[in-house]
């Protein structure tokens, strides 16, 4: 029996979201070879252009509301309308996200026993968030995770000073290479993108970072595309690094490197479908035929033909063409018409019937009732598999107690716990490259290795939900009357409340 093929149809290509590998002993034979480093990272570049930029671009689309209903053809039915309503479902999910999850910035404190060891860290820590804008910076990292799946922020020294920076890269522009081993680390990162004056003189910019180097190379020329690398370049600068790793960091939204939203663009899409739908039948309502029935009424004056500019036609001899049978000028600008039981004969020897006026639009019939139907269905289901709460329900009251209130964002907690774990990892690479800095430049005194000073970094993730400063305040009145916790535990809990940190307290 012949075996049924069946044909899958994938909205991204199944090498759109690859993690790049390669064996560790390869890298080391070219880590410090500039053109074979070039010539292996151009493969990757070439399949990152070809294959994961396409996608990574179409969901930064959807977060625009560049939906694929923008790209619906035009109605080839004369005088049907064709909207293209996108609907910013992506935007509003991403947006929610991101506020849910960092809308109260992280907090960092050092756990030690041996503060001798660590106080530089915190020190360190604490002005390095205070330049680079570390709020904001984890607020675009997390809004590209929601978007694409991946995020990258990128360490470096500003030029002409030893202070650190900090800057989110965007994802079509740059990748990381891992290593073969089952618990990965990176061996380099790659960044492509264009240079020059409104699309003249442009340059592609290459750029390879090691553990200990930033290999940068150019090439020449126009480019048809945003991103598209060349085989051969000019290497400009080899420059020392002292990061210890690759300093460009990559973030990751789960382990399948997806967007919050990405699961449910066949969603949206229905959704703008049906909601371009309505709007062309209300379109095509307004533009209807009307169907006049009866005898127009006092009919004595010839009505002349007129084009479409209004104009009256006129025939070979040069005279207007007069209608016949004479009907008055029915068009947008005249509305009113007198109208008379018209005597119709329906066949010889019958008698003639009598036709009453009337006077109707032509229209199709529109199930709005089921319009609306599958319309909320569809906002439904896609709030349900993003795990995002419908503020519109009307059982989200405002004045919910907390508890209803997690129950509405149980299923977004879940999502957000592990996504909690993913950023830390991250943050963990990003301040491992900081502290081996600040320990080149003597700036951080410690016999611990960097590894074991960026252990003793703990982050604290606040969901951002509304307040009941009320509630809080009974529970912490109900919790000191235990005598069980210490004022410090009981301070952090009133932090949300007072706005101040326990420590300042």
């Amino acid at each position: 029996m012949p075996k049924l093929k069946i044909e899958r149809q994938h909205r991204f290509n199944e090498e759109a979201n690859r993690v790049y590998q390669m064996p560790t002993s390869m890298f080391e034979q070219i880590k410090n070879e500039p053109s074979a480093l070039f010539e292996t990272a151009f493969k990757f570049m070439t399949h990152h252009a070809n294959y994961e930029v396409p996608r990574l671009q179409e969901l930064k689309r959807y977060y625009l509301a560049q939906n694929d209903i923008k790209n619906k053809p035009q109605s080839t039915a004369v005088n049907h309308s064709t909207n293209r309503i996108a609907s910013a479902f992506a935007r509003y999910i991403t947006n929610i996200r991101v506020g849910y999850f960092l809308g109260n910035d992280i907090q960092f404190k050092v756990n030690s026993e041996n503060e001798e060891d660590t106080g530089q860290l915190e020190e360190n820590v604490i002005n390095f968030n205070h330049q680079v804008d570390e709020s904001y910076i984890d607020e675009m990292i997390k809004k590209d995770l929601s978007i694409t799946g991946r995020a990258y922020d990128l360490v470096y020294v500003d030029a002409g000073t030893n202070d650190l920076n900090l800057a989110v890269v965007d994802p079509t522009t740059c990748f990381v290479v891992y290593d073969d081993a089952i618990k990965s680390q990176p061996l380099m990162a790659v960044r492509y993108y264009q240079i020059g004056i409104l699309q003249q003189d442009l340059q592609e910019i290459y750029e390879i970072y090691t553990d200990d180097m930033l290999y940068r190379y150019h090439t020449d020329g126009g480019f048809p595309d945003v991103n598209s690398p060349a085989p051969y370049a000019t290497l400009d600068s080899q420059t020392p690094l002292f990061f210890g790793r690759v300093p460009l960091t990559e973030y990751i939204n789960n382990e399948e490197r997806t967007g919050d939203w990405e699961a449910e663009l066949d969603q949206i899409d229905a959704l703008d479908k049906s909601i371009s739908m309505m709007a062309d039948f209300q379109d095509d309502f307004d533009n209807a035929n009307i169907i006049l029935t009866g005898k127009f009424a006092n009919m004595t004056a010839p009505v002349f033909m007129k084009d479409d500019k209004g104009n009256v036609i006129k025939g070979k001899d040069g005279q207007p063409v007069i209608l016949e049978p004479p009907h008055p000028d029915v068009g947008p600008h005249n509305h009113m018409w007198y109208l008379e039981p018209y005597a119709m004969q329906t066949g010889v020897g019958q008698p003639k019937q009598i036709i009453q006026p009337n006077a109707q639009y032509l229209t199709k019939q529109y199930d709005s009732a089921g319009w609306e139907t599958y319309t909320n269905f569809l906002i439904n289901e896609i709030h349900k598999y993003t795990n995002t709460p419908n503020v519109n329900d009307p059982n989200f009251a405002s004045n919910a107690s907390g508890v209803a209130m997690s129950y509405k964002l149980w299923g977004s907690d879940q999502e957000r716990k592990i996504q909690e774990s993913l950023f830390e990892k991250s943050l963990n690479e990003r301040y491992l490259a900081c502290v081996n800095y600040w320990q080149t430049l003597h700036a951080i005194h410690s016999q611990l290795t960097a590894m074991e000073l960026v252990s003793a970094l703990t982050y604290t993730f606040t969901p951002n939900l509304p307040k009941n400063d009320e509630e809080t305040s009974t529970l912490i009145q109900t919790l000191n009357s235990t005598g069980i916790l210490s004022d410090e535990t009981l301070r952090e809990l009133a932090e949300p409340i007072t706005g101040i940190s326990a420590q300042t307290e």
